[in-house]
């Protein structure tokens, strides 16, 4: 929704990828003859990682390739049987069997981290990690690195794309990191070295170094060396505890928790146990026991001002969390500072909730009447990756504007797609507690596996991550303020105007990807930093569906939208839609006809007197084509002429055809008023229609027209009601004044 979908403009490089595979498939099951040896496979990576060094200032575009998806290995690792490099067979998933590698070269890292690893047997070959993060979050070197061990279950066996042989691995729980103790290593492989007595305070004390040394990875790797050596209760408890802070370091907050001691009882006292738990509950929005356990710990420390802080930080998240309360100016100025955008905001679920519809498969309702421009979601970003727009590489947070094909699915987005995915994959691996709110999302066909864990640990498929962005990520810019005023600072009528661009930086909004497609839609959502506001554009009694729309039906054919939507496996049936199909295509020819002729009318006028007259006409007749009336069928192509001509009419001071002239720009989206002439009746929106950006103009010109009649009262509504356009397409009306007035 919103991305930047490229499917035509690299059709032919999805079909070219799409050969490849068809020809690497020709080979699966072979095992190749023509094998590299060791030191020729050392000497060109190495030469490569030598050669492959950034260079600045560069524009280049990378692409990910989506493999045929495969599913992750869900078999105990007892119930796995070793196996061999030279045992491989190209193009096959090994099931049943695991891997043990030694690296002998450092990483090189582009799409995955890569590095030359030997079995026992001194074969070797390329080993690619995929979805594993990026350097700034875990250097390359923290993954693998000389001597690093690794097990990789049920490999899977390729031809690469320079066409020589290796393994692909794209589920991250599909590799282990062994440690030194691991009755699996070979002998060959055993350190020589004699080490000193490895007692659990030996290692505790080398997991603080690591920490004071910000090794947060190597600080759990000791700390948990320690956890198993003989300790004490209290050795114990102060090792879990530091663990604790390594895993909040790592965005681990699960074990975080887990290693707090949480929950906690009335005579638990210690701090630092506390603070980390608050700290590990906060992360995972868990605001209202984040506030009992800040509570319990100023109760009893109750000079620790930095927890009184935290409390308050903590509180203002929860109040967010239940009541909606935001203060949105801010917002606005923070996620104008912050870069990456990513604001620690809660999300505020409203009187909404999730239902089977009669054919759509489930969608989002209200559970009470609301009006035009209540707030129905203002939710946070389960992730989001937000595009450096060539301002942020290297920059922690930002994400490279990469090209994702998946040749399988017949797919290609230009934008951060591929990051997306990687960090979505990481989180889920860190955080299985918060799996069920994603993977539980629309996936189309694709059938994951059941089982969440294996070995204790979590299960991550990949290539179900992959189908549920696909399906459910939006395009987001930082602020649908910015968008507003880039839609309507040009002025110029029918010119060549700006339209909304799909945008490169993307997420997932969990609750909001239950709502369903609706041209003709009855909400809209607006973005601040990687919130989505989610606000009603019209009224709905209890019980009716939300939708708004996937893609902007303005300014398209039939086609092309159901070409669109063809994404989700679906064709919108709206009035609008059922129109367009039973629409005759020399009516379509007349329409576009009389559009170029109106271009043109208000093109040649430049510096001279504008022939009011004939444009009237030229409206009036493209008006004629259209045979249901704009409240049930919208004209989605006739309000941006008339608001041109309205502004006409206030340049010549008329104020009668101005104000006429808004109450058509209105008509013609859909909109019913009553009231707007110079009778006693009250300037009143009876229902509202589709609400493009410019109507917030389009109200304050009739704010103008109503108060040069004299009409006060009327005046003051028009303002109102271009608040709430305001507020239905940014999200808030709180920074109104300051743009508007």
């Amino acid at each position: 929704m919103d991305v930047h979908n490229v499917d035509q403009e690299y059709a032919e490089l999805i079909e070219s990828q799409r050969q490849t595979m068809r020809q690497a498939q020709r080979r699966q099951g072979q095992r190749p003859r023509d094998r590299r040896s060791r030191d020729f496979t050392y000497t060109k990576f190495m030469m490569a990682l030598l050669s492959n060094r950034p260079k600045e200032n560069t524009n280049l575009i990378h692409s990910s390739i989506i493999p045929p998806a495969y599913p992750p290995c869900t078999t105990p690792m007892n119930d796995l049987r070793s196996t061999a490099i030279k045992n491989l067979q190209l193009e096959t998933h090994h099931r049943g069997t695991y891997l043990l590698l030694r690296s002998i070269t450092p990483p090189s890292r582009m799409t995955a981290i890569m590095a030359v690893m030997e079995d026992e047997s001194g074969d070797v070959l390329m080993v690619q990690l995929y979805q594993q993060d990026d350097e700034i979050k875990r250097p390359a070197t923290d993954v693998v690195n000389v001597g690093t061990i690794l097990l990789i279950k049920e490999p899977y066996f390729k031809v690469m794309a320079d066409g020589e042989y290796g393994l692909r691995v794209d589920h991250v729980s599909d590799v282990t990191h062994i440690q030194r103790d691991n009755a699996r290593i070979p002998e060959a492989w055993k350190s020589r070295s004699v080490e000193r007595e490895r007692s659990a305070e030996s290692l505790k004390a080398k997991g603080n170094n690591s920490m004071e040394n910000t090794k947060y990875w190597d600080a759990i790797t000791e700390y948990s060396d320690a956890l198993k050596c003989s300790a004490t209760a209290d050795q114990i408890d102060i090792i879990r505890r530091n663990r604790s802070l390594a895993f909040l370091k790592t965005k681990q907050f699960d074990a975080a928790l887990c290693d707090s001691g949480f929950p906690f009882s009335d005579s638990d006292h210690n701090q630092k146990a506390l603070f980390r738990a608050a700290d590990s509950l906060y992360n995972l929005d868990r605001f209202s026991e984040c506030c009992q356990v800040l509570e319990l710990l100023l109760t009893n420390f109750p000079h620790n001002s930095e927890a009184s802080m935290a409390l308050d930080r903590a509180q203002s998240r929860s109040l967010e969390q239940t009541a909606g309360v935001y203060k949105f100016k801010q917002l606005q100025a923070k996620a104008k500072k912050l870069h990456p955008p990513n604001l620690d905001h809660a999300t505020y679920i409203g009187p909404v909730e999730i239902r089977q519809t009669e054919s759509k498969g489930r969608g989002l309702f209200v559970t009470k009447p609301v009006q035009a421009g209540d707030l129905l979601l203002c939710e946070k970003a389960f992730c989001r990756a937000h595009a450096d727009e060539g301002k942020g590489v290297g920059i922690a947070g930002y994400s490279t504007i990469n090209l994702l094909i998946n040749p399988s699915a017949n797919q290609g987005f230009m934008g951060t797609q591929p990051d997306l995915i990687k960090l979505i994959v990481q989180k889920l691996y860190r955080n299985p507690s918060l799996a069920p709110a994603f993977t539980t999302l629309y996936h189309g066909t694709y059938e994951g596996v059941s089982a969440p864990k294996v070995d204790s640990e979590p299960i991550v498929d990949t290539f179900l991550v992959e189908r549920v962005i696909s399906l459910n990520s939006f395009g987001c810019p930082v602020s649908s303020l910015n968008t507003h005023f880039r839609l309507c600072g040009i002025q110029s009528p029918l010119s060549e105007r700006e339209t909304l661009k799909a945008h490169h930086s993307c997420g997932i909004w969990t609750h909001a990807s239950f709502i369903n497609h609706c041209c003709i839609s009855n909400a809209r959502r607006a973005f601040i930093g990687n919130l989505m506001i989610v606000r009603a554009s019209r009224d709905m009694e209890a019980g009716t569906e939300i939708t708004f729309g996937y893609h902007n039906p303005e300014g398209k054919s039939v086609k092309e939208l159901e070409k669109k939507l063809s994404h989700w496996g679906f064709v919108c049936g709206c009035a609008l839609c059922q129109d367009a199909r039973a629409t005759d295509a020399v009516v379509f020819t007349k329409r576009r006809k009389l559009m170029e002729d109106l271009k043109q009318v208000f093109k040649s006028s430049s510096g001279r007197r504008f022939p009011l007259e004939k444009a009237e006409r030229l409206l009036d007749a493209l008006n004629q084509t259209y045979t249901h009336s704009a409240e049930t069928v919208p004209r989605l192509s006739l309000w941006d002429p008339q608001l041109a001509l309205t502004r006409q009419y206030a340049a010549q001071n008329n104020a009668s055809k101005y104000l006429q002239s808004t109450v058509k720009v209105l008509n013609v989206l859909g909109y019913v008023v009553v009231g707007a002439d110079s009778s006693p009746t009250r300037f009143t929106v009876v229902r509202w229609g589709v609400p493009v950006d410019h109507l917030v103009e389009t109200f304050l010109h009739m704010r103008t027209a109503f108060a040069a009649m004299g009409l006060q009262e009327d005046s003051a509504r028009a303002k109102e009601y271009a608040k709430t356009v305001y507020k239905i397409v940014v999200g808030e009306n709180e920074t109104f004044e300051q743009n508007y007035d």
